[in-house]
């Protein structure tokens, strides 16, 4: 290995531009397992990856505005309205699709999982006030900056 391709190594181990990274996800369902591919294109240089991975997070908030706030400071009570919010984590999966390998430069992979979601796992919904969603993320573990796809927001 050159210098030039030292050099480009190590750039993409700090930005995570070994390679990019694609997830598709069939509809989500919260009864029955679905369906979730990772798809990866290297660069120019081969990717020494520990594992490609997944990430499914169900996450419930609430916001409800124009909330009237009362605060005591030293006995002086101020009022403000604000907006009040919260949120919850419901569900957070971390699958493990594939194990070590050597991905080739230049290259086109796939992987396939079969998801399912935990027994206690929500519905989607949107309210006025709250919502429930899911997200997902594929990644590949590798040295440095994971090359990943960016968190995706899951349709039902």
């Amino acid at each position: 290995m050159g210098l030039f391709d030292k050099v480009k190594a190590m750039k993409n181990a700090v930005t995570g531009g070994a390679a990019k990274v694609y997830l598709d996800v069939e509809e989500l369902s919260v009864d029955s397992p679905f369906k979730v591919s990772v798809r990866a294109q290297t660069g120019d240089a081969p990717v020494k990856i520990s594992r490609v991975y997944v990430k499914i997070l169900g996450y419930e908030e609430v916001n409800v505005p124009d909330v009237d706030v009362i605060y005591d400071e030293d006995g002086d009570e101020r009022r403000r309205v604000e907006n009040v919010r919260a949120e919850c984590t419901t569900v957070d999966l971390e699958i493990t699709i594939a194990d070590a390998q050597e991905l080739a430069a230049n290259e086109s992979f796939e992987w396939e999982v079969e998801v399912e979601l935990p027994r206690h796992a929500q519905q989607i919904y949107r309210g006025e006030y709250c919502q429930h969603i899911y997200k997902a993320f594929a990644g590949l573990d590798c040295f440095g900056n994971d090359p990943d796809s960016g968190w995706i927001e899951l349709d039902s």
